[in-house]
């Protein structure tokens, strides 16, 4: 049985971007919760998700975690850089 899986579209990680409001976009699977930094977003049937996200000026590192109804966990972090 497969756990729940992230992948992450866009943006790629570790890039420098110039404006502080992003778009976090990305798809997931298997899964019966997920969470951007601690906060519930919404994904649809197909399991795809966008949420916009404001950076702070610097270093900003990103959280998502999925669970799926088994209760197995999965996590990816994304580093973005604003200046």
């Amino acid at each position: 049985m497969a756990g729940p899986e992230i992948t992450i579209t866009s943006p790629p990680n570790g890039i420098s971007v110039s404006e502080s409001l992003t778009e976090i976009k990305g798809v997931a699977k298997n899964i019966n919760e997920i969470k951007l930094n601690d906060r519930p977003i919404y994904i649809d049937e197909q399991g795809n998700f966008s949420e916009k996200f404001l950076l702070s000026y610097g270093y900003n590192l990103i959280t998502i975690e999925a669970k799926d109804r088994f209760g197995k966990q999965t996590e990816k972090k994304l580093e973005l850089l604003y200046k």
